[in-house]
């Protein structure tokens, strides 16, 4: 029985040696955050937590991460492309750099959202950013909990399960987005999934259920992989032909971790050490 105990502990703590690298999601404390990561109107007026911003590119920190207020003015005939992209990493270092996430920690991020402007396009869209890394591919994958102006709410990209709830935001009205990942073994023997609920103060509240990852990904993954990356997001177009702006609230964020598989390693760890006694 004891030789049976210690293989299983090795096999598994040759699984969690590869979560190691990661952090868990309780240690976070301050966002990292870069504005104007895309800056394609560098003349717009950027003021983020009443404090203006500079008109190229900065990173700074903040200490904290419940709340985040992102506000962009364009006056009319604003040259420029495409958007602006203002980004806030969570970070477990006060804000000096963001922080990864481990692959076989679950985890919930709660946060009430309010996206005031004037119209609704151009578009004003943002919420939660996910960088998932794909080491197998050469790359990171962008994944996006997606709310904007014009009332759109879907998830995409990250490797999730595509969700689409159609145009079911209000615009300039509070809403609240809950974010659970389950990472793979939770509610799946091999895959990882999510579930999105989004409550809206009009339409109500739409639920998408838990939803599997795909099982035929050619790297292998089948959830968040080691280092994810989890973020605010506010990406801003203009309109040209008037004083355009936009005002991102995000606040009430919390986050709740569920161990998983780390608490099981901890369990494995004490049975062990009884076994030793």
């Amino acid at each position: 029985m004891k030789a049976q105990l210690l293989v299983g502990l090795a096999a598994f703590a040759s699984l969690a040696g590869v979560a190691v690298a990661g952090d868990d999601i309780n240690t976070a404390n301050g966002l990292a955050v870069t504005t104007r990561l895309w800056n394609d109107f560098g003349t717009s007026i950027l003021n983020v937590d009443g404090t203006p911003r500079l008109q190229t590119t900065e990173n700074y920190a903040k200490a904290g991460y419940g709340s985040w207020n992102v506000n962009e003015k364009f006056d009319a005939g604003t040259v420029g492309n495409y958007a602006n992209k203002h980004i806030a990493y969570l970070s477990n270092n006060g804000g000096t750099s963001a922080m990864g996430l481990h692959s076989s920690q679950s985890w919930k991020i709660d946060l009430d959202i309010k996206i005031s402007a004037p119209n609704g396009a151009p578009r004003k869209e943002g919420a939660i950013q996910i960088d998932n890394p794909r080491p197998g591919l050469g790359y990171t994958d962008e994944g996006r909990i997606l709310v904007a102006s014009d009332g759109e709410v879907a998830v995409f990209g990250g490797v999730m399960p595509f969700t689409g709830f159609g145009n079911v935001y209000t615009r300039n009205t509070t809403a609240h987005i809950s974010f659970e990942f389950y990472a793979p073994g939770t509610v799946d023997a091999v895959l990882g999934a999510y579930r999105l609920i989004f409550t809206d103060a009009v339409t109500g509240v739409h639920d998408s259920g838990i939803k599997l990852w795909g099982a035929s990904e050619p790297d292998g993954t089948k959830g968040f992989n080691e280092d994810t990356r989890l973020a605010l997001v506010v990406q801003n177009q203009r309109n040209p032909f008037i004083s355009d702006e936009s005002d991102f609230m995000f606040s009430n964020i919390t986050l709740v971790p569920a161990p998983g598989s780390l608490a099981l390693m901890g369990f494995m760890g004490l049975a062990a050490s009884r076994r030793r006694r």
